[in-house]
C-alpha cells in the first residue's frame, strides 16, 4: 500500500513538472521550482522564529501551549514537504506555512497525536482504552461489610502484578 502512495506521488510530481515545462519551457520550470524551494526556506525561517518564540512564551506560561505545539508539528511537516523535491510538495509545504491554514488544521493534528499516543501506550502495556490494568481499577484496602465483618484483600490476591514491563 505504501508503494502505491510513492508511485502516486511520483506520478503527480512528474506530471506537474512536465505540464509546467510544456507550458512555460524547461528552463522556466526549473527556475520556478528552485525559486519555490528558496522562497519556502525563507518563509520557513520566518515562521519558525515566530513559532519558537511562541513555544518560549508557552514554556513561561504566558500563552496556552496547545497552539504552539501543534504549530511546531505542522511546521515540521511543512519543512519536510519543502525539502522533498517537487513542485506539488513545495506548494503544499508553502500552504502549510500560512497561519490560517495551521489554525484550521490544529484539531486534526491534536486528534492524530492523541490517537498515536494511545496506540503507543497500548504497545508498551498501559492500556488507555480498557483501564489502567485491563480489568478495571484495583484498590488495595479494607472492606467493612454491613454485618460488621472486616475483609482485608491485598491487591496481590486479586492478580495485580504491577505495571507491565516493556519487552
Amino acid at each position: 500500500m505504501r508503494m502505491l502512495y510513492v508511485i502516486a506521488y511520483l506520478a503527480i510530481e512528474i506530471g506537474a513538472f512536465v505540464a509546467m515545462a510544456h507550458f512555460l519551457g524547461f528552463a522556466w520550470a526549473v527556475l520556478i521550482t528552485l525559486f519555490a524551494v528558496f522562497a519556502g526556506f525563507v518563509l520557513l525561517q520566518r515562521q519558525g522564529r515566530k513559532v519558537f518564540g511562541e513555544l518560549q512564551k508557552a514554556s513561561r506560561n504566558e500563552v496556552d501551549p496547545r497552539g504552539p505545539l501543534t504549530d511546531t508539528a505542522l511546521l515540521a511537516a511543512s519543512s519536510l514537504l519543502m525539502v522533498i523535491p517537487g513542485v506539488v510538495s513545495t506548494v503544499l509545504g508553502l500552504v502549510l506555512l500560512a497561519p490560517p491554514v495551521r489554525r484550521v488544521l490544529r484539531p486534526v493534528v491534536v486528534a492524530a497525536g492523541a490517537k498515536r499516543f494511545a496506540a503507543s501506550m497500548d504497545r508498551v502495556g498501559v492500556y488507555a482504552t480498557r483501564g489502567m490494568y485491563g480489568r478495571g481499577t484495583v484498590i488495595d484496602g479494607t472492606v467493612v461489610d454491613t454485618d460488621d465483618t472486616v475483609v482485608t484483600t491485598p491487591a496481590s490476591d486479586l492478580g495485580y502484578r504491577g505495571l507491565p514491563r516493556g519487552h
